[in-house]
């Protein structure tokens, strides 16, 4: 069965959490799904915007205040909290601020993480650290919390990450980067065949190259030649995953650029 439903009000009614959802994708994300109706919890450490201070203006820091500005003057639903998911604290606070505010939590996006930029032999070792407790640690801890009161609910739901292709192919001077990302798709889709039963979809969306803050800081060896997708490219892709369940779409790692070609709307697992 194929969950086809991506019109207008397609998640209405449902409660989605978006981790880094301050700026660049994350915040493309959290407006795509207000969009559609679901009541958005916006979640990063952003709560400062630092844009004056970066050489690119356009892609500096946003804020959780921002974002949800943005939702509110589409006419949506959301709640702004500040969390870094290196802490467990934060997360557990976070899963637990949703659940009183809305009661429930039907869509979980796994969006946050940082880079890490050194050959292996200057990694220093406190920002492998970060870079595997952001990367890594917590989106386990993330669905850790989170997954107990979407199972309770019996109904269902989608949970999916953002990755990379730096999981999947060589990049010089990003070991500790490409690493984190590579655990995550693998968690990912070992927590798909965990809660299949419970019809919870579990997805890994790739979303290519796209045209924010943390590329646009570094020019990537080996990647000037791929054009760079603007960050609002991944909503129909998102909104879809939103919408399925374990019964119509799970355990894929996916490329947002073959959204309608190889997988979405119609076209059969």
């Amino acid at each position: 069965m194929v969950n086809t439903d991506n019109s207008p009000s397609s998640l209405a009614g449902k409660v989605a959490l978006v981790t880094g959802g301050s700026r660049g994708i994350g915040r493309s994300i959290c407006l795509g799904l207000s969009a559609q109706g679901a009541k958005v919890v916006v979640a990063s450490r952003t709560e400062t915007d630092n844009s004056a201070d970066a050489p690119y203006e356009k892609y500096g820091s946003g804020t959780i205040g921002d974002t949800l500005a943005r939702i509110e003057e589409q006419g949506g639903t959301g709640l702004a909290v500040m969390c870094d998911v290196s802490h467990a604290d934060d997360i557990r606070r976070l899963v637990d601020t949703t659940l009183d505010q809305f009661g429930r939590i039907d869509i979980l996006v796994s969006n946050a993480g940082i880079d890490c930029e050194s050959p292996v032999v200057d990694l220093e070792i406190e920002d492998l650290d970060r870079c595997l407790a952001v990367n890594v640690r917590g989106p386990v801890l993330l669905c850790k919390f989170a997954l107990p009161s979407m199972i309770a609910t019996g109904s269902g739901g989608s949970v999916f990450c953002i990755t990379s292709g730096a999981a999947r192919a060589y990049r010089l001077g990003r070991v500790g980067y490409s690493m984190s990302k590579a655990a995550l798709d693998r968690m990912f889709l070992s927590l798909a065949e965990e809660v299949r039963d419970n019809n919870v979809a579990v997805n890994v969306l790739s979303p290519g190259r796209v045209d924010t803050w943390m590329n646009r800081r570094g020019d990537w060896p080996g990647t000037a030649h791929i054009p760079m997708a603007q960050p609002d490219a991944i909503i129909p892709a998102a909104v879809w995953l939103a919408n399925q369940n374990a019964e119509s779409f799970t355990g894929q790692l996916i490329e947002r650029a073959e959204f309608g070609k190889t997988w979405g709307p119609g076209i059969p697992v």
